[in-house]
């Protein structure tokens, strides 16, 4: 390889990787404001023999826009690259965050970007270019090469296996998918690439190209979809489990539906609503009783601090009178006490001493509501 007469000056503007083999530095021509990596490596055989292949390969090829030129300086030589800039996707994609769908499709961008661009260029390159590291995502999310050398790949003829490596970038972009069990066609992809047995990259692409269309994704749905295949026969026996749970609830609830109507039809009208005693508690603690109004000491008579008629607003029950009624026997045997007949007899706009007519209907205030119109109520 002919050395370079005119050796550029260049102002080195920083300083991406510098070992005992390679230095890797941002620089860029007084003149220019265009950015360059220089990649500076020491003369041993193993690479002057890669240096001659990148000689000749850029010699083939003047039109390579991101190759710039090859020189030589006393010990060292020196391999020049326009600098892209951007974050790699080493740093956005470790651990295989967001959708399998995204992430296998910019694998397969960062292949074919790598795959147009290689040509006959030497092997440590384009295993250089297979590292997550020096794959570059711009702002509109477009693959951009970082062309900056591996030492381990110029001067250990045995490691850089360009196969190897493009598996270890599938196993990086999709690791979570190769260890599914739902991924079959990825995992094969990927130990036929492992083993070598592509005959060239695009061979690689097409393959995982129709792995894309099988992993489509469509949100939600396929999720959905995919659960329930997974789990469908647990799921089959859990409707079934629900089913047989649903009739049972139906039938009990049948079962006490009709329990509780029976119930209800047997209690007499007369008792429902009928309070005899109500215990409560004050605020101070103590207690205190409601009760039923009862006569006075005085005998039978009840005294009243006024008499009920006709359009008072009580509650009433409806009594049919049987032969030999009369009011004072129909108040003791409804209120325990004959003392309310007089109560009764206003209510009805009747007299104490009516007789009553068997068969006719006469109204029997409530005993709860009565309280209001005894003296003790008042």
């Amino acid at each position: 390889m002919a050395e370079t007469n005119l050796i550029p000056t260049y102002q080195y503007l920083g300083t991406l990787a510098d070992s005992l083999y390679l230095t890797a530095q941002v620089a860029r021509k007084p003149d220019s404001p265009e950015l360059l990596l220089v990649n500076r490596v020491p003369h041993r055989q193993e690479t002057r023999d890669f240096f001659c292949q990148l000689y000749a390969s850029f010699s083939r090829r003047p039109e390579r826009s991101d190759f710039l030129e090859l020189y030589s300086i006393n010990q060292d030589f020196y391999a020049v690259f326009r600098y892209n800039e951007g974050p790699d996707l080493a740093s956005l994609y470790a651990g295989c965050p967001g959708g399998a769908g995204k992430r296998l499709r910019l694998l397969i961008t960062a292949l074919f970007q790598i795959c147009s661009t290689v040509g006959d260029l030497p092997d440590a390159v384009i295993c250089s270019m297979l590292q997550p590291e020096n794959l570059l995502l711009d702002e509109d999310e477009k693959i951009r090469l970082l062309y900056q050398l591996h030492p381990e790949f110029l001067f250990e003829n045995d490691t850089c296996d360009i196969w190897g490596e493009a598996a270890a970038l599938m196993e990086f972009m999709m690791e979570k998918e190769l260890r599914s069990p739902y991924h079959k066609y990825l995992r094969n992809i990927h130990r036929m690439c492992e083993a070598g047995l592509y005959e060239s990259l695009p061979a690689f692409i097409s393959d995982l190209e129709r792995a894309s269309e099988t992993l489509a994704e469509t949100g939600p749905v396929q999720s959905l979809k995919a659960f329930f295949y997974r789990n469908k026969a647990r799921l089959t026996q859990l409707s079934w489990l629900g089913m047989v749970t649903l009739f049972v609830c139906l039938v009990v609830y049948l079962i006490t539906s009709l329990t509780t109507r029976q119930t209800t039809d047997v209690v007499p009208i007369s008792d429902i609503g009928a309070i005899t005693y109500v215990a409560a508690q004050d605020e101070d603690g103590d207690s205190m009783q409601l009760t039923d109004p009862q006569p006075s000491d005085t005998g039978d008579q009840v005294d009243f601090s006024s008499l009920p008629d006709q359009t008072a607003e009580l509650s009433s029950e409806d009594y049919i009178v049987q032969p030999g009624d009369t009011l004072a026997s129909i108040c003791t045997s409804y209120y325990g006490s004959a003392g309310y007949a007089e109560l009764v007899a206003s209510f009805n706009g009747l007299t104490v001493e009516e007789e009553l007519d068997a068969g006719s209907i006469i109204l029997l205030p409530l005993r709860d509501q009565l309280s209001q119109y005894t003296e003790s109520g008042t």
